[in-house]
């Protein structure tokens, strides 16, 4: 019998003892198998692995805050901006928008003369 034969052997062997195997074998096996497992992988891989959720949970906290403040920054005071869309559809003039810097300006200087 050479070492091939033999290695065929040994394997057919023991591939149909594992098949006998317990339920509580097995759970053992599997429990050592990932204990092995996880001493191989470096110890900043598994801090990583615990932390990805983590911090994915604060970023998307923080963007949502930003998002927030910054919608009241753009349209202070409670001023309602012109969508250009809303021009674009409207039938109005477009000269008046335009010139609405102006119009804009006569408005306030209005509104504090008076």
């Amino acid at each position: 019998m050479n070492e091939n034969d033999f290695l065929k052997k040994v394997k057919t062997q023991l591939d149909e003892q594992t098949e006998h195997l317990g339920a509580a074998t097995l759970s053992k096996l599997n429990q050592s198998r990932q204990a092995a497992l996880a001493q191989l992988q470096p110890r900043g891989h598994r801090l990583k692995q615990k932390w990805l959720p983590a911090s994915g949970l604060v970023a998307a906290v923080l963007l949502t805050s930003v998002f927030m403040f910054r919608s009241e920054e753009i349209i202070p005071n409670g001023e309602q901006g012109i969508d250009d869309i809303e021009i674009i559809a409207s039938n109005d003039n477009l000269e008046l928008y335009e010139q609405l810097d102006f119009y804009m300006w006569l408005l306030e200087e209005n509104n504090s003369a008076g």
